[in-house]
């Protein structure tokens, strides 16, 4: 091989010789030296150079944005020329139209439809005339009903077209007419209109809003044959107050108007979902009221509906309705909650809880009068709203159909009144946060998945501070400490605290309203502290006591008080909050972000930092001291009455902080003014229920992440808000479940059963439930109508179930109340008009909160400086635990704590002064005052509702008779012993199978001996429960009671407790009992009066086999009752005149019992002959028709019983024996009757 290297032109000769030279080291070694200067990044470094990238991309978009507005921004004189929403549909004269062609033309502008008639053409829409509009014909989709006029829609969609220049709009008014001119009449053919290509068109400067047109026109447009009635979009025009539009133009559910309204006129069922803060609860009402749904004029006529799940925010709500559609509360805007209604004839707009939804269900099914249901707060899932939801999937069906077949009659020239109209029904499911998968699922609720609309943006926006560790003990008191570290650090708002139930609530107020009176001595001496402490104090001065949740005690000990112990662990606050100073002057936002951030425990230490405490002080101001103002704090739970709980809307006096403590019930729809700063505790209160032993729970549960949102969203109703949750974002996002579980699951639903089988839904299983509750309960809750004899054994409504659905109540409180009318129809009492207000009285009593105070957290008692120790504490103590046992003893009943109840709320009720009356006697006035209300509506039902039977009816006198007897004052409770009874034996019936035996132990560790409460065993139970001594009860501590409720503490406890006898238990809780055959000694016994005969056996009751004293139980087997009818006879306790002549006879009665005696020819032939093909004779009654029919009937058979010698004298017995069987039981027996 040879080389050439002076001529470059010369070549290799030899390929397979190529020498082939190695890379350069000093490369690769540069390579090597590269790869370990490549680091690694971490995590947190990807995300935070993520960030970056992210926010540049969000700068040049703005930017972008704003180059593009402002190219397209229009002239400011044109301004002028735009029209208000609110003028949409109405219509514009010649005249006008002419004025207003002159105007664009001065302004260079060009209009796109002219003032002529005639030339006014939309995409099917032509007008004839100058106020007469002809509808297109458009076949209707399935859910399509009262369609606004396309012309509106257009107008809209034209506008920025309008609004540009005279050359401009001059090809986009062409290639408009031209999409107006593709769109023709062609029988039911489907037309698309399209929009002719022009390349001038992609360099105009409105190409933006030509899309805009583009995409909206080319959907494809069904046309009709079919005749149409013309339809007028309906206006409702409101006059809102200036601060109203300029607040509620700001809000995010405002700038979606069009999307909801779009979605709700095209689809039945619809889903909003705004974020917290949105103004989704004031807003879609009024959108839909504007929208003409409340006006009969609409062809979706009828009342708009609201449901909220809280009586609150039913009232909150409405009220802020009336006052920005600028109407009186009452006219246009009512509300209706459970013993309180403001409705108008002219409503328009009805709030109500969902129970009152639910009751109106039953009544009319249909919901005629509604044209549009808003359930508000779905996510919630409360028992009320998951029956609406699915009894709306059903009826929203039923009306669609109705509607069809109505408008062919129409069609068809057949005339229907206006009161006979039917129009579709539209339901809005509304909540921040909604699980859609249980309503998403096509076929199983809603025929098609509903459409959902998400409001994105809050108003405010609202900052979430997570704690660095989770306080799963004494968060009470590390809510105290960030209440105080707020108050201190941070700029004016207020401060809304959730914690989980009633006596939180007071605890928390309490000792913040200590710290605030030390914080206001500190800083401005006494006078202003001692100020603001009365008026604290005087905010919920009646509700200064604490009752607990459904007769809820505290337990045996005498500790009534633990929480108070704590008090001294949180005075110090200084050296347990960080110090942060508060930020003067012109603080930058880089300084207040840095406050935040320290507050919230995000503050990071340098590791040169001593322990000193991190003070956060703006660039460039002078660190001073901050005069520090007092707390205005004000407690919020559902059973606080009204004026207290209005307090939280008051503003407050300048300098003053607003501190709200509050359980679940301010979460959702509540607009608390001034709120800035949210402490959430991360838990709730929730009650839970077993439905195999009936027992119920309170337990303390993490809440869920929709509850969390909801919570936050507080802070962002009237400004920009904070959220410090004090837990971790770790807890948060591996402990805290999605949603909460539905109400449904966690109470028992023997009450929905009963509604459903009474509006004829057999197998309750199938209903569309959102979320179906357990079978366990299902059966359990059957099970439970079956005791109570409302189901028959088929599953289907008894005569007494049908009367028991039609009461606002649980079923066992409807079976109390009918059984009392049943036995006072059978049975004469001379007072039965004050008995039945008793009865009334006692049902309303154990339908609520048991009224009497229990616990003593809220007492305010801490003005007095000389009692602070803890000495004079424990002496206040027991002079108050004093105080209560007296005022309990004037009302004690010790048969039933029912009628304790009972007697208190007459004395209630007649008392002059009700509030000093509960203060005196420590009742709680929300409780006495819901009772009364709920006394009053029972009373009106039973005089109202028309039963299918007499049975159910009461007949005696007027309601105002029954008021009268009820309303004269006694000294102490006026039911004497057999009026007790009764009422006893009413209660027994209702909760006949709550029945608990006493147990009594002899002997046991020195731990049961200090349990003073009396042992009881439940029948449903496995483990003993107990009976308080708060109980009026328990003093005699029967053998045998019934119980309202059993909740479970430390220990389970019987609630609402009522003496019963064994042999009640056998007569209303029959289906568990059972009655062993009778023994051979004993004897059958025949009631006249009842005209049956009975044995006396001892009964076993219940899973535990009770063995109960001895009880004449009627005889079922027939053979065995003609046996025993037979040994009656012939002993003489059917007919007397037997009795005299047994010496006579050849054979004892008694051996018609034995089995040998059957061989004796006279007893088989007397036998035979009582229980033949023919007939049966078991009764006086039927020995007497049968007597009737043939004189000599059994003649031959009882002659044979008697010796021969007493045959002759026998036709003076016979002709006796007929002459007794003609008379009544009272006319034979007269001294037993008497008895009986």
């Amino acid at each position: 091989m040879s080389i050439n290297l002076n001529n470059s032109s010369n070549t290799i000769t030899d390929d397979s010789n190529i020498i082939i030279l190695p890379p350069r080291k000093k490369n690769k070694a540069q390579k090597k030296v590269d790869d370990r200067d490549k680091v690694k990044l971490s995590k947190s470094q990807i995300r935070k150079l993520k960030k970056l990238q992210e926010e540049k991309e969000k700068e040049s978009l703005l930017q972008e944005s704003m180059q593009t507005l402002e190219k397209y921004k229009i002239q400011d004189d044109v301004y002028s020329l735009l029209s208000s929403s609110r003028n949409i549909g109405q219509i514009e004269s010649v005249k006008e139209k002419r004025r207003k062609s002159v105007q664009f033309s001065k302004m260079g502008l060009v209009q796109v439809f002219a003032a002529s008639p005639s030339k006014e053409k939309s995409i099917g829409v032509s007008i004839e005339d100058e106020n007469e509009y002809a509808e297109p014909i458009v076949e209707e989709d399935e859910n399509e009903y009262a369609q606004p006029i396309v012309e509106e829609e257009e107008e809209k969609t034209v506008m920025p077209i309008l609004l540009s220049s005279s050359k401009e709009s001059s090809v986009e008014c062409a290639v408009i007419e031209e999409i107006e001119m593709a769109v023709t009449v062609q029988g039911v053919d489907t037309v698309k209109t399209e929009i002719p290509e022009q390349e001038d068109i992609a360099n105009q400067p409105m190409d933006v809003e030509l899309d805009i047109v583009q995409k909206k026109d080319t959907r494809d447009i069904t046309i009709s044959s079919e005749p149409r009635v013309p339809r007028i979009p309906v206006v409702v025009f409101v006059a809102r107050p200036k601060e109203v539009e300029e607040k509620r133009k700001d809000l995010p559910v405002v700038m979606m108007e069009q999307e909801i309204m779009e979605a709700i006129n095209e689809h039945s069922v619809v889903i909003v979902c705004g974020e917290t803060g949105s103004g989704k609860t004031t807003q879609v009402p009024q959108f839909l009221y504007e929208a003409g749904y409340g006006s009969n004029r609409h062809d979706v006529c009828g009342v708009i509906g609201v449901t909220q799940p809280r009586r609150v925010a039913v009232r909150a709500t409405a009220q802020r309705v009336a006052f920005e559609l600028g109407v009186k509360l009452g006219k246009e805007v009512g509300y209706q909650v459970r013993h309180e209604k403001k409705l108008g004839d002219s409503c328009r707009i009805k709030f109500m809880t969902d129970g009152i939804l639910l009751k109106e269900v039953q009544n009319d099914i249909l919901l005629k009068k509604y044209s549009v249901i808003i359930l508000d707060e779905a996510h919630e899932r409360s028992l009320n709203t998951d029956i609406l939801i699915g009894m709306l999937s059903r009826i929203i069906q039923l009306r669609q159909s109705l509607y069809k077949e109505q408008q062919q009659k129409i069609f068809s020239g057949e005339i229907i009144s206006s009161e006979n109209q039917i129009s579709p029904l539209k339901l809005v499911l509304m909540s921040a946060t909604l699980r859609e998968e249980d309503f998403s699922s096509e076929g199983r609720i809603f025929s098609r998945s509903p459409p959902k609309i998400d409001v994105q943006a809050r108003q405010y926006p609202v900052t979430i501070h997570f704690s660095r560790r989770s306080e799963l003990v004494d968060y009470i008191g590390a809510a105290y400490k960030k209440v105080l570290a707020i108050h201190k650090k941070l700029p004016p708002g207020g401060i809304l605290v959730f914690v989980t139930g009633r006596a939180e609530v007071e605890h928390l107020c309490k000792i913040l309203r200590t710290a605030s009176k030390k914080i206001l001595k500190r800083e401005g001496g006494s006078t202003a502290a001692d100020s603001l402490t009365k008026e604290n104090d005087e905010a919920d001065e009646p509700d200064e006591y604490e009752i607990s949740d459904r007769f809820g005690f505290d337990e045996d000990c005498d500790d009534l008080d633990a929480n108070e112990s704590k008090i001294s662990d949180y005075d110090d606050t200084d050296s347990e909050v960080e110090d942060i100073d508060t930020l003067h002057g012109d603080e930058t936002l880089a300084s207040l972000k840095a406050a935040f951030e320290a507050l919230a425990g995000n503050t990071t230490i340098s590791p040169d930092s001593t322990d000193e405490k991190i003070k956060v002080i703006p660039e460039g101001s002078v660190e001073k001291k901050k005069v520090v103002g007092g707390m205005h704090i004000l407690p919020l739970y559902a059973m606080l009455r009204e004026s207290s709980q209005s307090r939280v809307f008051e503003e407050v006096k300048e300098g003053e902080r607003l501190v709200v403590v509050a359980t679940n019930v301010a979460e959702t729809s509540l607009t608390i003014p001034g709120i800035k700063y949210v402490v959430d505790t991360g838990r709730e209160k929730v009650k839970n229920y077993n439905p195999l032993n009936g027992m119920e729970t309170y337990d303390i549960q993490w809440i869920s992440k929709a509850s969390a949102s909801q919570r936050a969203g507080r802070a962002g109703r009237t400004e920009a808000g904070h959220c410090y949750r004090l837990y971790s974002s770790a807890l948060f996002c591996n402990h805290f479940p999605e949603y909460s579980n539905p109400q449904i699951s966690k109470v028992p639903v023997d009450g929905v059963v009963l509604v459903m089988k009474s509006m004829g839904i057999s197998e309750v299983s199938n209903f569309p439930f959102p979320t179906p509750p357990p079978l366990s309960a299902l059966r359990e809750a059957e099970l439970s109508l079956t005791i109570l004899e409302a189901l028959d054994g088929k599953g289907k409504l008894t005569s007494m179930g049908k009367a028991m659905a039609q009461y606002p109540m649980s079923p066992r409180h409807s079976r109390m109340l009918l059984t009392v009318i049943q036995i006072m129809k059978r049975k004469q009492f001379s007072r039965a008009r004050l008995v039945l207000g008793y009865a009334v009285a006692a049902a309303a009593g154990l339908s609520l909160q048991n009224p009497f105070i229990m616990h003593f957290e809220g007492t305010n008692q801490d003005n007095n400086p000389k009692d602070s120790s803890a000495k004079g504490e424990k002496s206040r103590k027991k002079k108050l635990k004093e105080s209560i046992k007296a005022s309990r003893a004037k009302f004690a009943n010790p048969s039933s704590d029912a009628l304790t109840i009972a007697y208190a709320l007459q004395r209630y009720e007649l008392s002059g002064n009700r509030v000093e009356f509960c203060e005196e006697n420590s009742l709680h006035l929300r409780t006495m005052q819901e009772m009364s209300s709920l006394r009053q509506q029972l009373l009106n039902l039973l005089f109202t509702k028309k039963h299918s039977t007499e049975e159910f009816s009461w007949n005696d006198g007027t309601i105002d008779d029954v008021d009268r007897a009820w309303k004269v004052p006694f000294d102490k409770c006026p039911l004497k012993s057999n009026e007790e009874e009764l009422l006893g034996q009413a209660i027994c019936a209702g909760w006949a199978d709550r029945v608990a035996r006493r147990v009594r132990v002899v002997s046991g560790s020195e731990a049961d001996r200090k349990i003073r409460a009396v042992r009881y065993q439940a029948c449903k139970v496995e483990e003993t429960v107990f009976l308080h001594g708060w109980s009026s009860v328990s003093k005699l501590a029967p053998e045998f009671l019934v119980y309202n409720e059993l909740l479970h503490t430390n220990r389970p406890y019987i609630h609402g407790a009522t003496s019963v006898k064994p042999d009640w238990l056998v007569k209303y809780a029959s289906y568990f009992s059972t009655f062993p055959a009778p023994s051979e000694d004993s004897l059958p016994y025949y009631n006249p009066v009842a005209d049956e005969v009975y044995y006396w056996v001892n009964p076993i009751f219940g899973p535990y086999r009770w063995e109960l004293p001895l009880y004449c139980s009627p005889i079922k087997d027939d053979e065995t009752r003609v046996r025993a009818f037979a040994f009656c006879l012939m002993e003489g306790h059917v007919l007397p005149c037997m009795r005299l002549v047994r010496e006579f006879m050849a054979t004892k009665p008694a051996n018609i019992l034995k089995a040998e005696g059957l061989g004796l020819k006279r007893i088989g032939v007397l036998l035979n002959k009582l229980r033949s093909k023919r007939r049966t004779i078991d009764s006086c009654a039927k020995l007497r028709r049968a007597w009737d029919e043939n004189p000599r009937e059994l003649y031959s058979e009882i002659l044979g019983w008697f010796q021969e010698g007493f045959q002759d004298q026998f036709e003076v017995v016979w002709t006796k024996m007929l002459h007794e069987a003609s008379l009544n039981a009272r006319e034979r027996f007269p001294k037993r009757a008497r008895r009986v």
